[in-house]
């Protein structure tokens, strides 16, 4: 305990016997005879007072008999610096483990070695040859205690130390005995000894490595390649190609690369188990949950369960079976690939040949082949009939639930029908109709015409295309003449001679015929426009003027509000609004 810590416990012990005289001082006081001077008179209740019966005298509550006969004394602590129980935790130390700095006078001789001691301190030196450093001695005499600490150095290479707690002895670097409480450490080159309660260590280093603890130890010898420690909870050990690993009752062990085995060993009914023989190519796994097992063998695999068992030989023989004696359904699929599948349950059965494939269920029926297709479903509400799939030649269809109904005569006729639509179609003639929403026609070789609730449309592919949907309208006759217009502008192109682009947005047009150019565009004031007649004459005007050129500025003339300028040889020259006429 530091001097912060015991001078605080004793503030502490000194305020609570302060605090006990300061309680016994009232009955002290009430011992004396009456009011004095510097005491008011105090005042005694009348009349039965709580705690009391009617028939008992007031005055006899505060007799001198009734009174305590001795007065109460605060006893003083044996150690007035001695910390209470608890105290230490609530308010903390900085006490370091160490003793604090020694008191008193110092005490000094030079032979015949140099001695210095100083309360419960001494240090003795004869250097280089020898130091000893001691603590915890009689502070009167000088005499060793129990509680004498004591370390030395003799020759640099040997270190000592006794203490009630820890003790050394080193010959530095071959041998080492170090004893820390019940922990013992031996050291003598590279063997090393420890030994503690339920515990101990036994090193030969490099070649052995090995201790004990309460719950499991450890081996390593690492020229052998073989590791191991173990716990109660989990072991894990090599020893060459061999290896094991435990997690409770979990266990995995091996022979790499031959053989691999598992077991979770749960007792509560989920066991698993598996084991790997890789170069035989077998597998096997058993689940105890589900009673599930699987086996491979190479290309023979096993699998069964309460439901069902399979065996199979990849990839050639594939056989499903069930158990209806233990929970599954009457069930069994064969299957010799690419020759032959057949497999039924209570739901559906399938069949399967070259050629061939038959499936049947509860409420449909399929027949497949190359040559013919029939198909039916929902108890025979809705039907497909195929013949030739591979070139079709008749195609019928229905599905009465809908009322859709389908007949292909290929390649002379089809035609389907629907509470929705209706389709017919020839070599030469074809109609597409959605009620009440579009209709469309087309005729030989490639003329198309419909209508929707949008616009129309027809087209002679790949020459002439003509239509209107809502306010937008194209035109083309390929590839001379191409027009879309929209509420967003126009584009014309009569190709190669005429280009025209139109933008309602600014009110903006770029038009090209043979050698000409016009351009417009909506500004604050008006109109901006302008029109070439290239290479020659060029002229143009604006909201606050007009101007013209003549061979692209050879001569011209700008007038743009009060300024004014005329152009001779590509030069621009100000004659108005602009001071005297300059060259600019």
């Amino acid at each position: 305990m530091t001097r912060r810590a015991r001078a605080l416990a004793a503030v502490l012990s000194l305020v609570a016997a302060s605090t006990s005289l300061l309680a016994s001082s009232p009955a002290h006081a009430q011992r004396g005879s009456g009011p004095t001077q510097s005491t008011p008179t105090r005042s005694k209740r009348v009349g039965p007072q709580r705690g009391q019966s009617p028939d008992e005298d007031p005055q006899q509550g505060s007799s001198p008999s009734s009174r305590p006969a001795s007065e109460p004394t605060a006893q003083a602590p044996q150690d007035p610096l001695a910390m209470p129980e608890g105290v230490g935790d609530r308010i903390g130390s900085d006490y370091d483990g160490r003793p604090p700095s020694p008191e008193g006078s110092v005490h000094r001789s030079f032979f015949p070695y140099y001695e210095e001691r100083r309360g419960d301190y001494r240090l003795r030196l004869v250097p280089p040859l020898y130091l000893e450093h001691t603590r915890g001695l009689d502070p009167a005499t000088g005499a060793t205690t129990p509680e004498t600490d004591r370390e030395s150095l003799a020759a640099l290479v040997y270190y000592q130390r006794r203490s009630p707690k820890t003790d050394a002895d080193v010959l530095f670097p071959l041998a080492w005995r170090v004893r820390d409480r019940k922990n013992y450490v031996y050291v003598l080159g590279p063997l090393a000894h420890r030994e503690a309660p339920q515990e101990h260590d036994n090193w030969i280093a490099p070649l052995l490595f090995q201790g004990k603890r309460a719950d499991g130890g450890y081996i390593h010898t690492p020229l052998l390649l073989t590791t191991a420690h173990w716990g109660e909870k989990s072991a894990f050990a090599i020893a060459g190609p061999y290896f094991r690993d435990r997690t409770l009752k979990d266990v995995d062990w091996g022979v790499v690369p031959f053989y691999f085995h598992g077991d979770n060993g749960n007792e509560d009914g989920a066991r698993k188990t598996y084991s790997l023989v890789p170069p035989l190519l077998f597998f096997n796994r058993e689940r105890e949950l589900d009673e599930s097992r699987l086996t491979v063998v190479g290309p023979v695999i096993s699998m069964a369960n309460p439901k069902r068992t399979v065996f199979d030989i990849a990839p050639l023989l594939f056989t499903i079976n069930g158990k209806p004696e233990s929970g599954g359904v009457r069930e069994f699929h064969y299957t010799l690939f690419p020759l032959f599948h057949y497999g039924r349950d209570p739901e559906k059965s399938l069949f399967v040949l070259p050629g061939y494939l038959r499936r049947v269920t509860r409420t449909a029926d399929t027949l497949v082949t190359p040559f013919y297709t029939h198909a039916t479903q929902r108890e025979k509400s809705a039907s497909l009939t195929m013949v030739g799939p591979i070139a079709p030649l008749y195609y019928r269809n229905t599905d009465i639930d809908i009322g859709y109904s389908a007949l292909g005569i290929f390649p002379f006729y089809y035609g389907s029908h629907s509470p929705k639509h209706t389709t017919f179609a020839t070599p030469l003639f074809a109609r597409w109709e959605s009620y009440n929403v579009s209709r469309t026609h087309w005729v030989f070789p490639t003329l198309v015409f419909g209508t929707d609730t949008k616009g129309w449309e027809v087209d002679l592919h790949p020459i002439v295309y003509l239509g209107r949907s809502d306010r937008s309208a194209h035109t083309v006759l390929a590839p001379i003449l191409w027009d879309f217009a929209s509420p967003k502008g126009r584009t014309t192109v009569g190709f190669p001679l005429y280009w025209r682009f139109a933008d309602t947005a600014d009110d903006s047009i770029t038009q090209v015929a043979l050698n000409t150019l016009y351009r417009q565009k909506r500004t604050a004031g008006g109109l901006d426009w302008e029109f070439h007649l290239l290479p020659l004459l060029s002229w143009g005007g604006s909201p606050t003027g007009h101007w013209w050129n003549f061979v692209f500025g050879l001569a011209g003339y700008e007038k743009d509000g009060p300024t004014t300028k005329i152009k001779a040889l590509w030069l621009p020259i100000t004659v108005a609004g602009g001071g005297s006429a300059q060259a600019q």
